[in-house]
């Protein structure tokens, strides 16, 4: 008997829908960065940056905001943001119980038919994230450029990766 993927629903969100976002980052931060930002500093750089004012902020700034449901559950969210000719993906996860679903595939290519038209799209991910690298890579992503980041007392660098649209 095959197993049926559950068919996903893209929503856009509102910033009274922001706390989503935030509770869904409260569970993949801790895996997604599991030994690659120390165990201790994550909570304090989710409550930073997925605060309810920082996110209404990226919102007010123009960033769009997508959360991708399967069976009427919360399993992924999207940000992204255009400058110029390029769309930035600027936050991107799925629950680990989720992964291999599509649904990054899927919110990111929302993310570009919000925006569009642009030339290319391009994200940061931590330069000793495997697991990330290799979905973006097959996403079509090639690494750009090594940037520093400062993230409070921590610093560390990041890839820039960019896909023409």
């Amino acid at each position: 008997m095959t197993e049926t993927r559950p068919t996903p629903t893209i929503l856009p969100l509102m910033k009274a829908d922001l706390p989503r976002v935030t509770a869904i980052a409260r569970v993949t931060w801790p895996v997604a960065f599991h030994g690659l930002i120390p165990e201790a500093e994550i909570p304090k750089i989710v409550g930073t940056i997925y605060a309810q004012a920082q996110l209404e902020a990226d919102m007010d700034n123009g960033h769009a905001f997508w959360i991708a449901q399967a069976n009427v559950k919360d399993m992924a969210f999207c940000a992204a943001y255009r400058e110029d000719d390029t769309i930035w993906l600027k936050k991107l996860y799925v629950l680990p119980e989720a992964q291999g679903l599509g649904l990054g595939t899927i919110l990111t290519d929302t993310a570009i038919a919000y925006f569009a038209p642009a030339k290319e799209m391009s994200l940061f991910v931590k330069n000793d994230n495997v697991k990330a690298i290799g979905f973006y890579q097959r996403a079509g992503f090639t690494i750009a450029r090594e940037v520093p980041v400062t993230m409070g007392h921590m610093h560390f660098s990041d890839y820039v990766m960019t896909r023409p649209l």
